[in-house]
């Protein structure tokens, strides 16, 4: 079953991203809402969050494994080191966010670090690992650009499911899809995941505990930020295809 839905996914990589985005997705709100129990005690009150992200991203890792992809889709490599800083600017903007200070107790801003940095984990494993490398044959511009509008996409989750309201989560994804797509560009140019796991855990602490929104003329900044660095990024870094190693696994 694998092998033959790793072959759909290769021959019809758009379809496949498609499909793979709406499976993360699919288990991730079945265990969120079905599965498991509530799970918010005092002593760390995102804990379910924390085993949602978690158990979604094991599952990611569970196909990237199976289909030979682990490496190939800078899940399980550190990519080229000497490029890392190329996240530096993006992590600046994450930090930025935190300038008007962090709401909430001692336990409450430390369970909701621990628990962002799993939904980072969780998500750059399933968008800019498992969904990138499937749309990898289209190019790296495409690719970037099929991950950004799934990725932003994606969010609509919060309206539909978690009570988040329509105006709210139509911003959020705008802010991802723009997010997305200058990690995509990242990972083309590092060869990895993982310096993008920081930044997007870190972007979305800090504006989760923010005591207020940023300004509107700050998040078009970011917006433009966002966009002109990822296109530098894929201008510069993108002809080779982006990937660490050679996907001989094709």
């Amino acid at each position: 079953m694998m092998q033959s839905w790793k072959d759909h996914v290769i021959r019809h990589p758009l379809w496949g991203a498609v499909e793979l985005t709406f499976a993360w997705h699919t288990v991730l709100l079945l265990f969120a809402k079905v599965i498991l129990p509530p799970l918010a005690p005092s002593w760390y009150p995102d804990l379910g969050a924390t085993v949602v992200n978690a158990i979604c991203a094991a599952g990611v890792w569970f196909v990237l494994w199976r289909w030979e992809w682990l490496r190939v889709s800078g899940v399980a490599t550190l990519g080229r080191l000497r490029r890392w800083w190329l996240a530096a600017l993006m992590l600046l903007v994450a930090c930025s966010y935190s300038a008007a200070g962090l709401e909430g107790s001692a336990t409450v801003v430390v369970s909701g670090l621990v628990s962002l940095l799993w939904v980072g984990i969780n998500e750059e494993m399933y968008s800019r690992g498992l969904v990138q490398e499937t749309l990898g044959p289209l190019g790296p511009v495409h690719a970037a650009v099929g991950v950004a509008v799934l990725f932003g996409a994606g969010h609509i989750q919060n309206f539909l499911f978690f009570g988040d309201p329509l105006d709210d989560t139509l911003w959020q994804m705008l802010s991802a899809g723009f997010f997305g797509f200058t990690c995509a560009a990242l990972r083309y140019a590092i060869g990895s995941i993982w310096p993008m796991v920081v930044v997007h855990g870190l972007d979305d602490f800090f504006q989760i505990r923010s005591p207020g929104s940023a300004p509107d003329w700050w998040q078009a900044a970011v917006y433009a930020f966002h966009l002109a660095y990822g296109l530098w990024l894929l201008r510069r870094y993108g002809a080779g295809g982006g990937s660490y190693e050679c996907s001989i696994t094709r």
